[in-house]
């Protein structure tokens, strides 16, 4: 299967740690195109209906309620906050964020048109709603007005096998795979304007002028609104410093976190922030932002700074770099605060919420 989402790597982590809980249910599968080759436990899924690649918003709104309306399942689960306007059975949505709302000028206006309008329908409808942080939730009640018994938390976490990689051969291909230079900074996550990578460019170039010539390594797709990325590179003079891997497996994600001095991800917004926890994970120092739902995720386990102010960010960065115990410091406390997240935990509760739902309806 070729590279997924952040919603298509929810979806498969969440319902293979809930067959593990539960693997007497039937688990049925519905998209618009060919999920292909899947991996265990998601290969022994059943793949509902005919693919129809054409429009994904066609084909949730007139071809998908046909096809629950003659699969009958108990209750389904949309994991990427739409739904269709007409639905036969129960139904819970995942709602990741409100940044639809919150950052309007920071997404295509085909998004817009697609889910401004069908969310707080499909919201309300659903007989329950998941957000993935608690900051979320409390966006989600304020702007969409929904009911708070209807809400529910359920983190997220990062894989089992994001752990810090000891393995000297396996760090160094990865490094001459992608010609990591032996110090770096990195960033993990789709490139996209509310990840603020443009006052996080104007702090390197703060640092390279202080003499503290860091180079930036990034590992990510290119998302939208940011076309003119490498030529503000360009413009700063940091054409050598700024490494753009593009999208990266997310096998080789461990080894090129621990390689990494320092993590850093400035984000306007996030519904979670997974990267950061990753990082952790991993091993990998973090500074992170003091925005959205960034600190209550990270804690105490990372530095967190104003995401709007490039001298705050380049300051913290300075000090981390230069500051080998308080880097460890931050190590330490990341790996545990890994450990209070798992895709474990987050199966049991969701599993919780379906059995409530279907005990309303049955009601």
């Amino acid at each position: 299967m070729g590279p997924r989402s952040g919603v298509g790597y929810y979806t498969s982590r969440l319902i293979s740690s809930m067959a593990e809980i539960q693997p007497d249910w039937e688990y049925q599968l519905y998209s618009n195109r060919s999920l292909g080759c899947l991996e265990p436990p998601l290969n022994g899924f059943q793949q509902v209906g005919r693919p129809f690649p054409a429009s994904r918003w066609l084909w949730m709104q007139a071809v998908l309620p046909w096809t629950i309306r003659w699969s009958q399942p108990h209750l389904c689960h949309f994991p990427n906050s739409l739904a269709p306007l007409w639905q036969s059975q129960p139904y819970v949505i995942t709602i990741h964020d409100a940044s639809l709302y919150l950052f309007r000028a920071y997404h295509p206006w085909t998004r817009h048109l697609a889910m401004r309008m069908i969310l707080p329908l499909v919201a309300r409808r659903a007989s329950a709603i998941i957000t993935v942080s608690e900051h979320s939730r409390q966006d989600l009640i304020r702007i969409l007005n929904l009911p708070a018994d209807k809400l529910y938390v359920v983190h997220e976490a990062a894989p089992e096998y994001f752990r810090p990689v000891i393995d000297r051969q396996k760090l160094e291909t990865i490094r001459r795979q992608y010609h990591l230079p032996d110090q770096y900074l990195l960033y993990v996550g789709t490139l996209e304007p509310r990840k603020n990578l443009k006052r996080l460019l104007q702090a390197i170039r703060r640092l390279h002028d202080a003499g503290i010539p860091v180079p930036l390594v990034i590992a990510g797709p290119q998302g939208w609104m940011m076309d003119d990325f490498q030529a503000y590179v360009a413009g700063l003079g940091l054409q050598a410093a700024v490494h753009y891997l593009g999208y990266v497996p997310m096998a080789d994600l461990p080894a090129l976190y621990s390689l990494a001095t320092l993590f850093v991800f400035p984000s306007l917004y996030e519904g979670f922030g997974l990267p950061p926890l990753e990082a952790m994970a991993c091993g990998t120092p973090v500074l992170s932002s003091n925005r959205s739902s960034m600190a209550e995720i990270c804690g105490q386990a990372a530095v967190l700074i104003n995401p709007e102010c490039a001298e705050e960010i380049a300051d913290s960065i300075h000090d981390l770099l230069t500051d080998e115990p308080r880097r460890m410091m931050y190590r330490e406390r990341g790996l545990e605060r890994a450990k209070y997240f798992s895709w474990k935990n987050a199966a049991g509760q969701t599993i919780e919420i379906y059995q409530q739902t279907l005990q309303g309806q049955a009601a």
